[in-house]
């Protein structure tokens, strides 16, 4: 029974570091208007507030809606207010929805970040159980 339970703990901390690496990537039928732009961008925090792609819709979501498609329109924007066009932001690989992020100012890596914290959980329980 020991054993059992060893095992599904393992399944469920495989799962769960399997998820945290794998990066989410936006709606299929939007991915392709923004296919030639650098993959940092194609999550869903692109358009949504939320990574999850839920919590409504970020500024570039917001105007992106409303023209529904991305033209010269949409491109010349500053959806965020940064300063830095849409187009600008895009080609930079950064998000032109978050003020927080424009094209020179680094973002932090959350997927690795989760990732390293998930394989230190998961040394920390197959340690504890070598004990």
């Amino acid at each position: 029974m020991a054993n059992r339970n060893m095992f599904v703990r393992l399944m469920i901390l495989v799962a769960a570091i399997l998820l945290l690496a794998y990066p989410a990537a936006s709606r299929p039928e939007y991915l392709k208007y923004f296919k030639d732009f650098p993959d940092e961008i194609k999550k869903c925090t692109l358009c949504h507030v939320q990574s999850s792609g839920y919590g409504g819709l970020n500024p570039f979501g917001r105007d992106f809606a409303k023209i529904g498609s991305l033209t010269p329109e949409l491109m010349q924007l500053d959806s965020d207010s940064d300063r830095y066009s849409n187009i600008e932001e895009l080609r930079a690989g950064t998000m032109p929805g978050d003020a927080n992020s424009y094209p020179g100012k680094s973002t932090p890596d959350f997927t690795a970040d989760l990732t390293v914290v998930g394989l230190l959980v998961a040394a920390g329980i197959i340690t504890r159980k070598l004990k």
